[in-house]
C-alpha cells in the first residue's frame, strides 16, 4: 500500500535546493458535482472519504489550479452534474497531512509508467508537510504561479539546465510533465495534490464557489449559495448551456477561477 509520506528523499531534496520565491501561497479547490456540492455546503464541511489508493478515508485538493475533472460519461444536461469548484483559503494548506507534486490517482492507475521506472513509488514524490515546496516547484519548473495556473508546459525548462544527472527522481518528473505520449493523463499531471485526513469546515477557509450561472441567475439562486453569500462567500457563475461534453463546462469554470484570482492578484 502506497505511503503518504516518507519514501525516497531524493525529490524533496531536489526541491529545496530551488530557489524560494517570494510569492503568497495560492488558494486551495475542490471540484465536485453539483449533487455533491450541495451536500459540502449543507454539512459545513468537505469530509474525507474511503481512498482507494491509500487505503484509508483521505480528503483532495488541488494547489491554485482547478485540475480535478468530474467523472461520467456523455453529455451534461443538468445542473447537478456539472462541476462545482470550491477555492479555499491559502492558509488552510499548514493543516494538510501531506503534499504531492502531481495527481497520486493518475500515478496509481499506472498512467505515468511510460516516464517513471516501475521501482519508483508514489510516496517518493510526497512534498510531506513543506509548505515552502509547492511554490519552490512552480518557480523553478513553471518560472510563475500564472504559467502553473495555466498548465503551461511551453515554460518547462529541459532537464539537463535544472538538474543534475544523478536527480533521478527530478528528472523523471520533468520529463514526466514534456512527455508527448498518446495516452496522456490530463493537466493533472502538472498540478500539486493537498491532501487532509481529516474535515476541513467550509466557515473561515472557504472563499468562493464557482458553479453554473443557472444557480445564480436574478431571482433564481439557490437558497444554498445564498446562505454562503451572506457568510462572506463569494459566489462565482460560469455559463451553463446544457448539452455540452464535460471538458466544455471545465473549461468555462477554468476561466471563472482564473478572473476571480486575477482580480485578487492571486496569479
Amino acid at each position: 500500500m502506497p505511503k503518504l509520506v516518507s519514501g525516497r528523499p531524493d525529490f524533496r531534496k531536489w526541491v529545496d535546493e530551488q530557489p524560494a520565491p517570494k510569492w503568497p501561497l495560492m488558494p486551495l479547490t475542490h471540484i465536485t458535482k453539483g449533487i455533491g456540492a450541495a451536500d459540502i455546503v449543507q454539512a459545513g464541511e468537505i469530509k474525507p472519504a474511503d481512498c482507494t489508493v491509500f487505503g484509508e478515508p483521505l480528503a483532495y485538493f488541488f494547489y491554485g489550479r482547478p485540475a480535478y475533472r468530474v467523472s461520467g460519461d456523455g453529455t451534461i444536461k443538468v445542473e447537478a452534474a456539472c462541476p462545482f469548484c470550491f477555492i479555499l483559503k491559502a492558509p488552510l494548506i499548514d493543516e494538510a497531512k501531506t503534499i504531492f507534486a502531481f495527481d497520486t490517482g493518475a500515478f496509481s492507475k499506472r498512467l505515468y509508467q511510460h516516464i517513471l521506472v516501475d521501482e519508483m513509488q508514489i510516496e517518493d514524490f510526497s512534498l510531506e508537510s513543506d509548505t515552502t515546496r509547492p511554490n519552490r516547484i512552480i518557480s523553478a519548473v513553471f518560472g510563475s504561479r500564472r504559467s502553473y495556473f495555466d498548465g503551461d508546459l511551453s515554460k518547462i525548462p529541459d532537464p539537463d539546465t535544472i538538474t543534475k544527472t544523478w536527480d533521478f527522481h527530478a528528472r523523471a518528473y520533468l520529463h514526466l510533465l514534456a512527455s508527448p505520449g498518446r495516452n496522456e493523463p490530463d493537466d493533472r499531471i502538472c498540478s500539486i495534490e493537498v491532501i487532509f485526513d481529516k474535515s476541513v469546515p467550509l466557515k473561515g477557509n472557504l472563499l468562493a464557489a464557482v458553479v453554473p450561472h443557472t444557480l445564480w441567475e436574478g431571482d433564481n439562486q439557490a437558497p444554498w449559495l445564498q446562505k454562503l453569500q451572506t457568510d462572506g462567500v463569494s459566489v462565482v457563475p460560469y455559463i451553463f448551456v446544457p448539452g455540452r461534453h464535460p471538458e466544455h463546462y471545465h473549461a468555462q469554470l477554468e476561466l471563472a477561477v482564473r478572473e476571480y484570482y486575477e482580480d485578487r492578484g492571486a496569479i
